[in-house]
């Protein structure tokens, strides 16, 4: 096929995958975007397809031979985040693709669909699995780390998120606070009387950005940013207790439990409760033999060669990771990310399908 015809079918793919509104509240959505996916697999003869469906989030992995431990996984997901109506109706516009899910994931999945397709043709398939998943913008655990639990296990994975077709081979953690700073109310006339949280809101912020400074750019560091404040109801009035939220997003080399602690160092009269800490850091070895593979397909395939690079925001790639096998993510170029005007390149799509082709035709 020629490469023209190769982007029509990458377009055509991508543009009926953006169609499903297939955020998490929509379960509906998410199953008809799973059911396309099989649909395609199975008409491609592909007969070792499994399905798996917890709480309404469907996920699907196909290996092109018969096992549960294909020495490569590629994983893809396809819900998205909220957008306007109209963003559900793709737009191929000046050689890109725009629409919600176009550059994250759904032009990367069409990606993987079709080279399952090409590779389960191959009169000796090599061993590679395929995962779809439906939950990764809202955690990812009843997805891949449900497979990862079951027992598909690989010897690397890659998910395709956009990377501009670089490699990304580590990427934050995440932990979020609820910290509730109580006060004694009063009227405001006499703050005298009362105790304020919102200045003890104050005092602790002050802290927090001593010990988690906001940085200029985009630094490898451990970052906490204040998110949503609630409390006071009355202009008059003191208010009984103040709660802050907190994202913060942590390399590998602090834990949940060093930051918890510093955390509660800065409020240290308040109540500091955890309520997220499923956001594990990837980490895989840049030197990891896997990545240098990868990264002579790019060249072979771009003429460049591939950046590695370190991200602020996750993945589910992290699950494999924290399971101690190697995973990175690798994916096209676009920009939008989860904005009004998402994009994904058309032609590097098509890079990305060839680089993932010669990558696991190339394997030894």
């Amino acid at each position: 096929m020629n490469d023209a015809s190769l982007q029509r079918d990458l377009t055509r793919l991508t543009c009926d995958l953006i169609a499903f509104p297939s955020t998490a509240d929509h379960p509906d959505a998410l199953i008809a975007a799973i059911d396309y996916v099989e649909q395609y697999v199975r008409s491609a003869g592909n007969r070792f397809v499994h399905r798996f469906e917890i709480e309404q989030k469907p996920s699907l992995i196909i290996t092109l031979r018969d096992t549960q431990t294909p020495a490569l996984i590629l994983n893809g997901h396809l819900d998205v985040v909220a957008a306007r109506a109209e963003q559900y109706q793709p737009v191929v516009r000046d050689g890109r693709i725009y629409g919600r899910g176009s550059q994250d994931m759904k032009g990367a999945c069409a990606v993987l669909m079709r080279l399952l397709r090409d590779l389960a043709a191959l009169p000796d398939p090599p061993d590679v699995g395929f995962m779809f998943v439906t939950d990764e913008e809202i955690g990812g655990f009843h997805g891949t780390n449900h497979l990862l639990e079951q027992g598909w296990r690989t010897a690397f994975l890659i998910a395709a998120e956009p990377t501009d077709l670089n490699i990304c081979y580590a990427a934050k953690g995440m932990v979020r606070f609820d910290i509730i700073l109580h006060g004694r109310p009063a009227h405001g006339s006499r703050p005298w009387e009362g105790v304020n949280p919102i200045l003890l809101l104050r005092d602790g912020l002050q802290a927090l950005e001593q010990r988690f400074p906001t940085p200029r750019d985009a630094v490898w560091a451990t970052t906490a940013a204040p998110t949503v404040v609630r409390g006071g109801d009355t202009l008059n009035r003191i208010p009984e207790s103040v709660t802050l939220s907190l994202d913060i997003r942590h390399v590998p080399e602090e834990t949940p439990d060093e930051i918890e602690e510093a955390v509660r160092a800065c409020f240290p009269e308040a109540t500091v409760m955890r309520n997220s800490n499923g956001g594990i850091p990837l980490m895989t070895n840049p030197n990891d033999p896997h990545l240098a593979h990868l990264a002579a397909s790019v060249e072979r395939i771009t003429g460049r060669q591939s950046a590695f690079y370190r991200e602020h925001y996750g993945s589910d790639a992290r699950f494999y990771s924290g399971a101690g096998i190697p995973a990175i993510c690798f994916g096209p170029t676009g920009a939008g990310l989860h904005s009004d005007e998402e994009w994904v390149d058309i032609a590097s799509l098509e890079q990305l399908y060839l680089i993932l082709h010669d990558f696991v035709t190339t394997a030894r």
